[in-house]
């Protein structure tokens, strides 16, 4: 549920609501500061974590009507990018201790990006890079993709360097196992290089 209970179809009628939605482009960096929670209206974020050696991990994405913030541990450090376009807003700290809702979606959603997570760091752990890549883009089908005639399409365009970056691999070894699975009818591009994952019985079953 958005923080704000109004429905988000409208993104201009939101600003002109006082809402103060703030616009990222593709690509561009989302400053998280201590104290403060976003929530996405439109787009999705990617969220890494920074350890003490200035390395990044992608922990998981937020999707629209996801929420998210760094209120409990200060010790870690997050970063977010926009992966398209986006809406979000920003929750101060003053908004935050006055709002009961605000609190409860927070609790809500740090069980919620924990357990993507932990799902992310399974997937790593396994040891070829084809299983890894296949049960990551299972994991995105479900996180954001919909339904279509042809199988379930990513609604975000993943570069190959994109994908190389969570599971932990080179963009080349992407490109080459991508080809693997674009032979064996698991998966198309369409016309906007967006991923669809075949949605047969028999692909649903496979295990690499």
């Amino acid at each position: 549920m958005l923080l704000t209970d109004q429905p988000i179809w409208n993104i201009h009628q939101r600003n002109k609501e006082g809402l103060f939605l703030e616009s990222y482009e593709k690509g561009e960096e989302i400053l998280l500061c201590d104290g403060e929670v976003w929530q996405v209206y439109r787009g999705v974020m990617q969220l890494s974590k920074i350890n003490s050696k200035g390395e990044e991990t992608v922990v998981g994405w937020i999707t629209p009507d996801r929420i998210f913030g760094n209120l409990f541990n200060h010790q870690v450090s997050y970063r977010l990018v926009a992966l398209a376009d986006i809406y979000a807003r920003r929750f101060k700290i003053q908004e935050i201790q006055q709002s009961p809702n605000i609190i409860r979606a927070l609790i809500s959603e740090f069980s919620y990006h924990s357990i993507q997570s932990q799902k992310l760091l399974a997937i790593k752990a396994l040891r070829r890079v084809d299983e890894r890549l296949w049960h990551l883009l299972l994991m995105l089908s479900q996180e954001i993709g919909h339904a279509t005639d042809n199988g379930i399409r990513l609604n975000i365009r993943f570069t190959h360097q994109n994908l190389a970056k969570v599971i932990c691999t080179t963009r080349v070894t992407i490109t080459r196992v991508l080809g693997d699975f674009q032979n064996r009818g698991w998966l198309e591009f369409d016309e906007f290089r967006h991923i669809v994952i075949k949605t047969s019985n028999d692909i649903k079953r496979k295990h690499i």
